[in-house]
């Protein structure tokens, strides 16, 4: 099993992982010509422009092929150089500073003698690489075509369109699109955000599209909480408990002790208020489903949207604190600056998922992480119904979850 790999390896993984549903109309260039690109792009990535790292947006794509898209007019807009530019890394170097932002690109496309050239620039109306995690742009539509966003030395995020498909990092690759969250953090919130629901409907049932509704809303959250949590590049910690357990788990002496405990039904966002509303509001409009509410232009929904990311915007600044950010299942602030009181809890090996389910485990030992790594390890050794977020400072995101005595990890590199 390769521990590094390189541009041929990277093109090859590539090319096994692209989408069967756009192989035909947007298909990758050949191994060779993607392997020269990538080795470009790495060794781009190495080099710094006024002494900063490269970082920088790229697609791949000829010019009558962006021309054509159906957005090409209103969604984004084409720059072509006279004459074309040689694609090596000096010349990505040197515009890396006009393409940093993701709603701008430099064009690469394979030239008449068989060489890589840099033809012009795509500027776009939205981060394109964020269209997943923000549903309500669903409707914008970025080219399918290769994107590749350098994100600083050996860290190549690969794209189809706007949809993540491999991640150099260190050397590793990761398939994983953003945040793809493990099984048990969607049913773990679902068991109380789900009987919330169903106390505030009565005695109806709830409905699979209902189900689905409340664990993607609460993945919502969170994606663009820790979205800007690694972005700012100060790490944290987020825990998740049990509702039913908040009193005993942060009474005094217990395992969780917040700086800044948050009084229960005190003013601020509600996350199920907000849950509630939007099912009301789709309720009304005829279709209670995360489709409708991701394609829907309604603007109390687009309100009700907002407020979300003012809570996420509201997570992410309470995690910059010293200390976790604990919150209930059902996403209620408990306290935050929480140091975790589990020293007495000896973890010796904890387990890498190797899928999402966490069907296939690799041991590691306990000590290959930093201390909030380690923290969160004991703590879910400790409190089998704790869920916990890690964040790295270099963006990285474990989650952290306990299964029949075992601490599982599901690793996830930088994005």
């Amino acid at each position: 099993m390769a521990t590094h790999y390189y541009p041929s390896d990277l093109a090859a993984a590539l090319q096994q992982r692209w989408p069967e549903t756009v192989a035909i109309s947007a298909p990758l260039p050949e191994q060779q010509v993607l392997t020269q690109l990538i080795s470009t792009l790495y060794q781009a990535s190495m080099l710094q422009e006024e002494g900063r790292p490269v970082e920088c947006h790229v697609v791949f794509a000829p010019a009558h092929q962006l021309e054509a898209h159906p957005a090409a007019v209103t969604g984004f807009h084409l720059m072509t150089f006279d004459p074309p530019r040689a694609c090596n890394e000096q010349e990505i170097r040197r515009l890396s500073p006009a393409v940093q932002r993701q709603s701008s690109l430099l064009a690469v496309s394979l030239a008449a003698d068989g060489n890589l050239q840099l033809w012009g620039m795509l500027f776009t109306h939205h981060e394109w690489d964020r269209l997943e995690e923000t549903p309500r742009l669903s409707s914008a539509s970025p080219p399918l075509a290769l994107m590749v966003h350098v994100r600083g030395p050996g860290n190549l995020v690969f794209y189809c369109g706007n949809t993540r498909v491999l991640t150099l990092q260190h050397g590793r690759i990761d398939g994983h699109g953003f945040l793809q969250f493990p099984n048990a953090w969607g049913q773990g919130r679902f068991n109380e955000n789900g009987q919330l629901l169903q106390q505030a409907q009565g005695p109806s049932v709830v409905t699979p599209k209902e189900e689905e509704l409340v664990v993607m809303l609460s993945q919502h959250l969170q994606r663009q909480a820790l979205g800007r949590v690694r972005a700012r590049a100060h790490g944290g910690m987020v825990v998740l408990v049990p509702t039913h357990k908040v009193e005993p788990l942060v009474a005094p002496g217990s395992i969780l002790q917040p700086k800044y405990k948050v009084e229960s039904g005190s003013a601020g966002p509600q996350f199920q208020k907000l849950l509630l509303a939007i099912v009301r509001r789709l309720g009304e409009l005829g279709e209670v489903s995360w489709a409708h509410y991701c394609r829907s232009h309604d603007a109390t929904l687009l309100a009700l949207d907002a407020e979300i990311t003012h809570f996420a915007d509201l997570l992410a600044d309470l995690s910059a604190v010293d200390g976790a950010l604990v919150l209930t299942k059902q996403l209620q602030i408990v306290g935050f600056g929480v140091e975790i009181k589990a020293s007495q809890t000896t973890v010796n090996n904890v387990y890498r998922a190797l899928d999402v389910e966490g069907s296939s485990l690799q041991t590691v030992a306990a000590d290959h992480g930093g201390t909030r790594h380690r923290a969160a390890y004991r703590l879910c050794l400790a409190e089998p119904e704790c869920l916990a977020i890690v964040v790295s400072q270099d963006g990285g995101v474990q989650f952290v979850h306990q299964e029949a005595r075992k601490v599982i990890f599901w690793d996830q590199l930088s994005y």
